[in-house]
């Protein structure tokens, strides 16, 4: 996906240009486009390393214009095109992963996925020489130092703008779903927090971000943000750092939720559940279009559901009903894959909800890192494996 610049980093639009940017450009399909946040480790110590300025330097050089900056220079972000399919977003980050790798060990780091880093001390992060990120930094102080932090972000296109806030709306059950199969940030500055997902945690705390807001129809998320623009809280939809936002400059919704996974076939079972969630909520809702106005008490109940996720993963209990019915994540999670894997198998998906299956034997990030950790007793070790686990996600 085409990376566009950071409202919160520039002046304010003109009026017109605002308004242009609130139109929703519709998808006819539900195309993809995935971006990937990696880190860069020094080879030795395993810690995160400010490697992104000569990285991407021969990055550009190599014609790799889908490798950008990220906020840290122990960041890098790798995005694809606008894919027909996860096999498509495979082929297209596969060759291009390879190459960075590669890349980066010529200049002596090591990439790794992963939420979090286990050990590394975020006051020794340096932020890319940008002025964006700079400016990002003056308006966040102490809390952008908290954004070390890494995460998958997945797009898929969708017809119209009701339509967006209609999946939405449905979809936001799902995030915690999805963020118990993704969780891969047990550690924070060489801390076991306990959580699943610190990145969760901490993303919480910025302005904006977690669960969305409840809207009902497009001209209602363009009327939220002309208010918050012109009481200057906002400068652009991009701002609004949501588990789930629409990006109507692409025609997608933006999930935003996942922690890194620490693997490729983990990622990309990632996007094709999504996908799959999408298509599904689309149907239901041209079905039964009284749908798309939407529940707020899903919004309610997803905010109690993330937080579980977060603590608990897949082993948590969570809320499947306004009447306070509770059901285990991880038996919901193999539910609805079981449900879903008819639409995979239509679009040719299926192979790669794989990785994700049997529930009772897949092993999330988190609980990786975890079991790494108590049998050898260093974060090096962790760090080894996440290594060891982005490199084999990459072969044949």
């Amino acid at each position: 996906m085409t990376q566009a610049t950071n409202p919160a980093t520039v002046p304010a639009a003109a009026p017109a240009q605002q308004e242009d940017d609130l139109i929703f450009r519709p998808s006819p399909e539900t195309t993809l486009g995935v971006e990937l946040e990696l880190q860069i480790l020094d080879r030795d110590s395993g810690d995160l390393a400010p490697g992104a300025v000569p990285l991407l330097k021969v990055c550009s050089e190599e014609g790799l214009a889908s490798v950008t900056a990220e906020l840290m220079q122990s960041m890098i972000e790798v995005k694809t095109d606008v894919c027909r399919h996860v096999t498509e977003v495979r082929d297209q980050l596969v060759p291009v992963l390879r190459r960075v790798r590669n890349l980066a060990g010529s200049l002596g780091f090591d990439l790794a996925m992963a939420g979090t880093h286990p050990f590394h001390r975020t006051n020794m992060s340096v932020v890319f020489p940008a002025e964006r990120y700079e400016r990002l930094v003056d308006r966040l102080a102490w809390l952008a130092f908290q954004r070390v932090v890494f995460g998958l972000h997945i797009h898929v296109g969708v017809p119209s703008g009701d339509l967006a806030m209609g999946v939405t709306s449905m979809l936001v059950q799902y995030l915690p779903h999805l963020l118990a199969l993704s969780a891969s940030s047990p550690f924070w500055q060489g801390v076991d927090t306990g959580l699943q997902s610190s990145r969760a945690a901490l993303y919480r705390m910025l302005p904006h971000a977690g669960v969305p807001r409840h809207f009902s129809k497009w001209k209602d998320f363009r009327s939220f943000c002309k208010i918050m623009r012109e009481c200057n809280a906002l400068q652009s939809f991009k701002d609004l750092y949501w588990d789930i936002r629409p990006r109507p400059d692409f025609g997608t919704i933006e999930f935003r939720i996942c922690d890194m996974p620490p693997t490729l076939p983990i990622t990309l079972g990632l996007v094709a559940l999504t996908r799959c969630l999408v298509i599904s909520s689309l149907r239901l809702l041209e079905e039964r279009p009284h749908l798309r106005s939407g529940d707020t008490r899903r919004h309610w109940i997803a905010v109690e559901n993330k937080w579980l996720a977060t603590r608990y993963g897949l082993a948590g209990m969570c809320i499947r009903t306004p009447g306070g019915r509770k059901r285990r994540l991880g038996q919901d999670v193999a539910d609805l894959i079981t449900r879903l894997l008819p639409i995979a198998r239509e679009t040719g998906d299926h192979p790669f909800l794989a990785a994700l299956q049997p529930i009772d034997k897949f092993e999330s990030g988190a609980a990786r890192q975890r079991r790494i950790y108590r049998e050898a007793g260093g974060g090096k070790t962790v760090v080894d494996d996440l290594k060891s686990a982005f490199a084999d996600g990459l072969q044949e």
